[in-house]
């Protein structure tokens, strides 16, 4: 192989495993901007926000944010006038996943479960057997002051359980689970869990545990939170010749990171 294509496998695989990093710190929408805000800063990008007057100047970059959920970033051009064309390309930071409920506090069987309802067009039976975590947004109570923060607990805290194929003998012949009754990921048992009465909280006491200790606060600051489950498995390259990428969330970070790499 000539060095001129060595040098063109070398710079894919750097592309490729930058692009790996941007995903697995990626795991919720809200992980995605502020890995954007981090990226777009280093390029000598300039916060706007909206509330605040804007004095945008030729030849400089900005971005703006909405929800936390949201960015959008732009640069001036030299030579630009108001009322010229301009280019614009979109893509979306949120993926295909399971979101925990507004009230997902479920105990079936001597277990603890947590209420997820379908976010997007996924392939919900992939996600059996498989370590799962939460990661998001969650609303802390800083004195009298409510401050937007960010989570994503590393460890696996949640799984959604295949039965044993002598429970279900036609399991590899379809398997279409009940995505109400039987995409519940268990995070406990009633037997080692701090509460084991149902309706005693909007949320298991092993959920909300998990979010302190990992954000360092009390159960009591709280307020709320949006959270998305995750893998906790990181994303790779692979194959024997390292010529794939083997990754969640493909759709739609490829684009949302491609737009941000265009935009820099």
């Amino acid at each position: 192989m000539s060095d001129f294509l060595l040098g063109e496998q070398r710079n894919m695989l750097t592309a490729a495993k930058q692009f790996i990093e941007f995903v697995n710190k990626g795991p919720s929408p809200f992980h995605v901007v502020d890995e954007c805000k981090n990226l777009l800063r280093a390029q000598g990008f300039k916060e706007l926000r909206e509330r605040d007057p804007w004095k945008v100047e030729k030849n400089q970059k900005y971005f703006v944010t909405r929800n936390q959920s949201t960015i959008i970033a732009f640069a001036v051009g030299g030579e630009f006038k108001p009322g010229n064309g301009f280019t614009m390309l979109g893509a979306h930071t949120d993926s295909p996943c399971l979101k925990v409920k507004p009230k997902s506090g479920k105990i079936r069987h001597g277990y603890h479960q947590v209420g997820v309802q379908l976010y997007g067009g996924g392939i919900w039976n992939t996600w059996f057997d498989r370590d799962l975590t939460v990661a998001g947004r969650v609303l802390v109570k800083e004195g009298d002051k409510v401050r937007h923060r960010l989570v994503n607990v590393k460890r696996p805290i949640l799984r959604i359980p295949h039965l044993a194929i002598h429970l279900n003998r036609k399991v590899n012949d379809h398997f279409g689970p009940n995505l109400e009754s039987e995409l519940l990921p268990i995070i406990a048992s009633t037997v080692e869990s701090a509460s084991s009465a149902p309706g005693s909280t909007k949320h298991s006491p092993a959920l909300l545990d998990a979010i302190c200790s990992d954000m360092g606060v009390e159960k009591s600051q709280l307020l709320d939170f949006e959270l998305c489950l995750a893998d906790t498995q990181p994303a790779s390259i692979g194959g024997a010749l390292e010529e794939f990428i083997f990754a969640p969330r493909l759709d739609n970070l490829v684009n949302a990171y491609c737009g941000l790499l265009v935009s820099i």
